[in-house]
C-alpha cells in the first residue's frame, strides 16, 4: 500500500474510533411520568437513564429538587429511589394545595470511561383542582344560569 494513502487512512479511522468513544459516552434523563395531576393526589416523578443509543445505563446515585408554581423549593434535593426497569429510578409525593406549573430539576452522576459525571434535566407537571371540585363548580353555575 502507498505509504501516502496510509497516513489519511489511519487519521480517518482515528477521527471515527474518537467519535465513536464521545458519542457512546454521551448520557440523557428522559423523564417518563406524567405531566397532569390533580391537587391531594399521589404523583410521581420517573426518569430513565440511557446512552446516545437509548439503551439504559446505570447510574451511582438521582436526586430531584420540585419547585411550587411561585418558584419556592417543595421537595429540596432529595434521593430518588432505583426502578425496577434498568436504568429507571423514581420519587413519589404527595401534589401540594397550589395549583399551577411545578418545575422538576433531575440530576444524576453517571460513570463513563473517564470517570463519573453529572447529568441533569428538567421538566414540569401541572397542578389542578380536584374534580369533585370542578363539578361541584359547574353546577353551582348551572344552577344560577337556570
Amino acid at each position: 500500500m502507498n505509504k501516502k494513502l496510509l497516513v489519511p487512512l489511519v487519521l480517518v479511522l482515528l477521527a471515527g474510533v474518537g467519535i465513536a468513544y464521545g458519542t457512546k459516552q454521551h448520557r440523557l434523563i428522559s423523564f417518563v411520568s406524567g405531566t397532569e395531576y390533580q391537587i391531594g393526589e399521589a404523583g410521581s416523578t420517573i426518569i430513565s437513564v440511557t446512552n446516545a443509543f437509548g439503551q439504559p445505563v446505570s447510574a451511582n446515585w438521582c436526586n430531584i429538587t420540585i419547585y411550587y408554581p411561585d418558584k419556592t423549593v417543595f421537595i429540596d434535593n432529595q434521593p430518588m429511589t432505583q426502578g425496577g426497569a434498568p436504568g429507571s429510578w423514581y420519587y413519589e409525593f404527595t401534589v401540594p394545595n397550589q395549583l399551577g406549573n411545578y418545575e422538576q430539576y433531575v440530576v444524576c452522576e453517571v460513570s463513563t470511561i473517564t470517570g463519573t459525571r453529572q447529568i441533569a434535566a428538567r421538566k414540569a407537571f401541572h397542578a389542578q383542582q380536584t374534580l369533585t371540585t370542578v363539578n361541584e363548580t359547574m353546577s353551582a353555575q348551572i344552577q344560577i344560569l337556570t
